[in-house]
């Protein structure tokens, strides 16, 4: 290797700064709008994205501070009269002017204000300071105190009018999550915003010229983070990716919002409204809405007859969200009806809400939602925590016997004399308007604008029993299928591909559930496939009115529209009682039973599909926003090549013509993605197969070379092993072929199985590589599902790699050094990584 060529991730690069800023962008729960478009499992974050392409190309000797400030991590110092003032609020981000001199801001009033609001946050944290070393004075010369000392010194007083000098510098949120942790500790609430600037990957990036851009090549493309970062720097990006829903993806994130920008947005939303005025019509009547909250037992407040009757009309209709279902079987000791319900809670958030099952004498049950504690009841929290089903075993509400597992399978597959289960809807989720009152007790109204006169009001959310009018709705929406149902399958809308048979990810088969369509509840299918039938007829307009192109990326965004409706109305949905909303059907990475599900309303305006519209045109938006830049520099022909198939197999790119070569390997056994991917698979090949020639061809996607470990397909877990890493070599010897001679492959991997690591290095060793450095940055979400109990860690290994200089012979014949120094090194990190996991305050006193 060429000492003078080292890059900066070979030398180093500021890792706890790249981590804390992954765990910010992971853990504040408004992700990136690229994750936001499109489920895809185990996707990056784009700060450590970035990071990985800036120090990749970046030399050694580079500024770690303009690197980190290049990755979007920057804040603005106003000098206050030799006093440092970061601010980060929007509004006095916007009135920063920038000369030829330089930056400055000029104190008006809101300027004034905000320092108003900074002294006495200052003041205030300097209480907590106190506070803290009055209960230990050895804390005195504690560097974290002393740090936060310096924040909190007093801001000269300005008068309106004044200039202040602006300059830029480095962000430090390692340091904003220490201050975090170390409040924490203390049992004191840290005073203004620990960070004084936006999200790293949401700050405008200004892209490198053509001249100066790079090739850059990411193999398992997935989700699409590395190369939408590459894209946003201004450097060509080739794409590869095995499974079409990924590859779709890849178009809708990269291609599509840097060639046609903000405008596509109208486009998307114009036929979007079509389809949904022409859906919501025939959907409209297969749902009970319309019900007046009176007689669903919903009070009716008083001061609606302080309103005009058509006003009070207005807040007298119930608004129905949501459908709650759970598995009902057959009791084998008594014959009675058994829910399986796996809690009794319905809402943990605000007022409290759980679901009584009353037996009834004939043997079957009613349910009945009440608030916590009304009328004296409040049962033991571990009962309704309980419910009635628990790791696969039941409980009748009758005579309280145990229910067992095979039994409730039996019931499920219809091989049980005692029948099938049922989905049994118990509970409707709705919302009333209630008009707000003012301190008197009046109506309050809009004093001036395009809804001067209007009422005031507020959204009650409440729960209550299903009644004769939603059982006979759900009865009617089964009718309307089965009438149906020879149309759809002549269009061929039905997916009856089979689902997943069983594996580790899969109980589907265990359950009955042995094609696609039957994760869906018969009004669930019926209303996925009217629209899907509404799309497939537009899709010739579309096509005509936008032409091929354009026309194509509108089809593309409104079918991700009907996978965001599917995905969140499905059985494998499960309502999640502390956020009063239904989660998506992968809230874990499998096939799992769940025995309690949720069902969107298709109609009205809580109707599923129009948030799925929402979201989409939400997520497009944002996505565009970010490659403004970019767009307005246009797009040239081979700027963005997307490539579908094995990353082994990348004919289409010639030799060594690539400058650096970034990616994220599949996980070993973590995560199946084809499996996984099926669950949309079966649905956009049926609105976008013709549109993307070649990529929806199979009737599932390809599981034969899909580089994971896992032993349903390859017969056993050792044999999933060697299998990985054959499929990993001849990928990293693919990359081995396309990188230029003094170009460097960048690897992220995240996992805790000593299997993983071994197989992954191994199967670099054999395709001729040799790695240069190896460092751990702090990546995954701290409230992860995926992380809890499992085969996950908490941080990502960058791993830089360089071709062997033992290219000309054999990899098997390669000196055991080798090896025992890319052991070495793997080893060093993952001990590295391990200290990372330790709590912040902890590596402070450390």
């Amino acid at each position: 290797m060429d000492q003078n060529d080292l890059r900066l991730i070979e030398a180093g690069f500021p890792c706890h700064q790249v981590g804390a800023e992954t765990r910010r962008e992971r853990d504040t729960g408004k992700a990136p709008p690229t994750h936001r478009l499109h489920v895809w499992w185990a996707r990056r974050p784009l700060t450590p994205s970035r990071a990985a392409i800036l120090a990749s190309l970046l030399p050694a000797d580079a500024d770690p501070e303009a690197f980190v400030k290049e990755l979007g991590i920057r804040v603005l110092l106003a000098d206050v009269l030799g006093v440092d003032w970061v601010f980060g609020e929007e509004k006095l981000r916007e009135r920063v002017v920038t000369t030829h001199e330089g930056r400055s801001l000029d104190v008006d009033e809101v300027v004034l204000r905000a320092l108003m609001q900074e002294r006495a946050t200052r003041q205030e944290n300097r209480h907590h300071i106190d506070s803290i070393l009055s209960k230990d004075e050895t804390l005195k010369d504690h560097p974290a105190l002393i740090a936060w000392l310096q924040e909190t010194l007093e801001i000269p007083t300005v008068q309106i009018g004044d200039r202040l000098i602006v300059r830029e510098a480095m962000g430090d949120p390692a340091w904003a999550k220490e201050k975090m942790a170390l409040t924490k500790h203390h049992k004191v609430r840290f005073a203004g915003d620990p960070y004084h600037y936006p999200r790293a990957f949401s700050l405008p990036t200004q892209p490198v010229s053509r001249e100066n851009a790079k090739v850059i090549l990411d193999p398992t493309a997935g989700g699409g983070s590395i190369p939408f970062e590459a894209l946003r720097l201004g450097h060509r990006v080739i794409v590869n990716e095995l499974n079409p829903v990924a590859s779709v993806i890849l178009k809708a994130t990269l291609d599509y919002p840097a060639r046609y920008g903000l405008d596509l947005r109208e486009d998307i939303q114009r036929y979007a409204d079509s389809l949904l005025r022409q859906t919501e019509s025939s959907l409209q009547r297969f749902f009970g809405l319309g019900q007046r909250p009176q007689d669903v037992g919903q009070p009716i407040p008083s001061s609606l007859s302080r309103l005009s009757e058509d006003e009070a009309a207005l807040l007298r209709q119930e608004d129905i969200v949501d459908y709650l279902y759970c598995r009902q079987v057959t009791c084998p000791h008594c014959g009675g009806q058994a829910p399986l319900l796996n809690s009794l809670w319905l809402s943990k958030e605000g007022e409290q809400w759980v679901v009584e099952v009353q037996p009834q004498a004939d043997k079957t049950v009613r349910f009945e939602p009440y608030v916590l504690g009304s009328n004296g009841r409040k049962p033991d929290a571990r009962t309704l925590d309980a419910g009635t089903v628990s790791r696969g075993v039941g409980q009748c509400v009758h005579c309280h016997q145990a229910i067992a597992g095979d039994e409730i399978k039996r019931q499920a597959r219809g091989e049980s004399e005692l029948g099938r289960w049922q989905d049994a809807l118990y509970c409707v989720v709705g919302i009333r308007l209630e008009p707000k009152l003012d301190k008197h007790g009046e109506v309050q109204r809009f004093a001036s604008g395009a809804r001067k006169g209007e009422i005031k009001t507020r959204k009650v959310r409440y729960f209550r029993a299903p009644n004769a009018t939603d059982q006979q709705a759900l009865t009617a929406a089964a009718a309307e299928l089965e009438a149906r149902r020879f149309d759809f399958e002549m269009k061929g809308l039905v997916p009856n591909e089979e689902s997943p048979p069983p594996c580790k990810q899969s109980q589907l088969h265990q359950y009955g559930f042995l094609t696609w369509a039957e994760l869906f509840t018969p009004r669930q299918l019926l209303g996925h496939l009217t629209v899907m039938e509404a799309l497939s007829d537009a899709k010739p307009r579309i096509l005509a009115e936008l032409g091929e192109a354009r026309g194509r990326a509108v089809v593309t965004y409104l079918q991700f529209a009907i996978d965001k409706f599917v995905d969140y109305n499905s059985k494998q949905t499960r309502w999640d009682f502390t956020r009063n909303a239904i989660r998506g059907s992968f809230s874990r990475h499998d096939y799992s039973i769940k025995w309690s599900f949720g069902e969107m309303v298709a109609a009205g305006p809580s109707s599923g599909f129009r948030w799925g519209i929402s979201q989409i045109i939400d997520s497009y938006g944002a996505i565009a926003a970010l490659l403004a830049e970019r767009h307005a520099r246009g797009l040239q022909e081979g700027e963005i090549i997307t490539l579908q198939g094995s990353g082994a197999q990348l004919q289409q790119v010639a030799d060594a013509t690539v400058d650096l070569i970034v990616m994220d390997p599949p996980y070993y056994d973590n995560v199946p993605y084809a499996k996984l991917a099926d669950f949309y698979y079966v649905w956009q090949k049926r609105s976008l197969g013709d549109l993307y020639p070649d990529w929806f061809d199979q009737p599932l996607t390809n599981k034969a070379d899909e580089a994971i470990a896992d032993a349903s397909v390859a017969g056993s877990a050792a044999a999933a092993k060697s299998r990985y890493e054959t499929l990993m070599q001849g990928i990293f010897a693919e990359c081995r072929r396309v990188l230029k001679p003094d170009g460097l492959l960048t690897l992220m991997f995240t996992h805790k199985g000593a299997d993983a690591w071994e197989t992954l290095t191994n199967a670099l060793i054999e395709a001729g590589w040799d790695i240069t450095a190896c460092m751990p940055v702090e990546s995954e979400s701290s409230h992860s599902t995926h992380q809890m109990n499992l085969a996950a860690a908490a941080s990502t290994i960058f791993i830089a790699c360089r071709p062997a200089e033992r290219s000309a012979r054999q990899p098997s014949s390669w000196a055991p050094e080798v090896r025992g120094g890319l052991e070495t090194a793997v080893r060093e990190g993952l001990t590295e990584f391990a200290r990372l996991n330790l709590n912040p305050v902890d590596r402070m006193i450390a």
